[in-house]
């Protein structure tokens, strides 16, 4: 636990170098929902940050994207693969918000809540990847940096945000990488060449099966 971020952003002190991004991340995603964007996959493994979006029917696009370039440039980048459009704070409320809008949700929620990564447990953490299938679940990896292993929670996303209830989600997150029972853990792929193991949000881990 600290008081301050491990790498702090450039422009936001108090937060971690990746939470601009993530912020305006969840502005695109949600806003392009409708066109089909999907941000695939965040991942922070290497210290860089290397963004993958997909629109259905069309193959993948990697983008390297400087974290602080703001959401203008982030949207110019996303925009020259795809149509992409940032979420307006007028934009009528879906009914029933999309997958992808809960995703979307969800990346917002954990860059405006970056100091669950530092100062929220005392066993320190990092956020490695952010992937979703666009569908049902998006998975965040937790490194745990004492135990030289990695958590992935899941996360359904179908609905995310759209009552209110689920802010703070960050801080749920990272305490469950760092409390999960052992018998909850499933193997799966290593990440950044460290074992890992994936597991449901609590009260919601049925294996990997289920998802």
């Amino acid at each position: 636990m600290s008081r301050h971020p491990v790498r702090p952003s450039r422009t936001l002190p108090a937060a971690e170098w990746w939470a601009p991004l993530l912020v305006d991340l969840g502005a695109v995603q949600r806003g392009s929902a409708g066109h089909g964007l999907c941000v695939e996959s965040v991942d922070l493994t290497t210290g860089c940050a290397r963004v993958t979006v997909r629109w259905p029917g069309t193959p993948a696009t990697a983008l390297l994207p400087d974290p602080e370039a703001g959401r203008d440039a982030l949207l110019r980048s996303i925009a020259a693969a795809g149509p992409a459009r940032l979420a307006e704070d007028d934009d009528p409320p879906e009914s029933t918000p999309s997958p992808l809008a809960g995703h979307g949700w969800l990346l917002d929620e954990l860059g405006r809540r970056s100091d669950a990564w530092y100062a929220y447990l005392a066993e320190p953490v990092e956020l490695l990847r952010v992937w979703t299938d666009g569908h049902r679940t998006t998975h965040v990896a937790v490194g745990r940096t004492s135990r030289g292993d990695v958590v992935e929670v899941r996360v359904p996303v179908a609905g995310l945000g759209a009552d209110g209830m689920d802010a703070g989600l960050a801080y749920t997150i990272v305490e469950r990488a760092v409390t999960v029972a052992e018998r909850d853990l499933h193997p799966a792929a290593r990440l950044k060449d460290r074992p890992a193991f994936s597991t449901g949000l609590p009260g919601e881990d049925a294996g990997p099966g289920r998802w």
